[in-house]
């Protein structure tokens, strides 16, 4: 059943995976572990503009990385929960943190250790290069690929569904009017 412009403009809790998601699931480890993620930036720029339109967002990893903390606390985003192998749990924990029904609630996962969350949230979507079992769970594919547009594609649709033009939102958190 595709998702509706109402049932977008609901949203109160945008929780994402990170690898597969927020990044293209590509890791540069070394002889001490990992040492870099890649983050698309207009990924970023949707997540703060979601939390800057009142929309929370929650980042839920099984990975325990100082790359992603260091990424969430420059993003300053609401909630960042690492190390949660019950994904579902932990989204669950994110909903009564911010007082969200599932039907308030999207997440944003591309593999089988995303389902339990998946299936919780009102709204689960899969980034378009996602596992065929996070595709075939999700009511929301996106165009774009994971670490490539997918979550910046699904902050556009909320904010638009709510009605907040992200130029002007932007300008008004800084003060001035958007040019154009």
């Amino acid at each position: 059943m595709p998702v509706t412009a109402k049932e977008w403009a609901q949203i109160k809790l945008l929780a994402c995976d990170v690898d597969g998601v927020l990044t293209d699931g590509g890791v540069l480890y070394g002889p001490d572990g990992e040492l870099a993620k890649r983050f698309y930036i207009r990924d970023g720029m949707g997540l703060r503009l979601l939390e800057a339109a009142g929309v929370r967002v929650a980042v839920i990893t099984s990975e325990l990385s100082p790359v992603v903390g260091a990424r969430v606390k420059r993003l300053m985003l609401s909630d960042y929960r690492p190390g949660m192998k019950r994904k579902g749990e932990a989204l669950r924990q994110s909903m009564a943190q911010f007082s969200a029904a599932p039907n308030e609630t999207a997440y944003i996962g591309d593999d089988v250790n995303d389902a339990e969350a998946l299936v919780v949230a009102g709204i689960a979507i899969a980034p378009a290069d996602a596992s065929d079992f996070a595709k075939s769970v999700s009511r929301y594919i996106t165009q774009k690929p994971g670490g490539n547009g997918a979550v910046r594609e699904v902050a556009d649709l909320i904010l638009a569904a709510k009605g907040i033009d992200a130029a002007k939102l932007w300008a008004e958190l800084h003060g001035g009017k958007p040019e154009v």
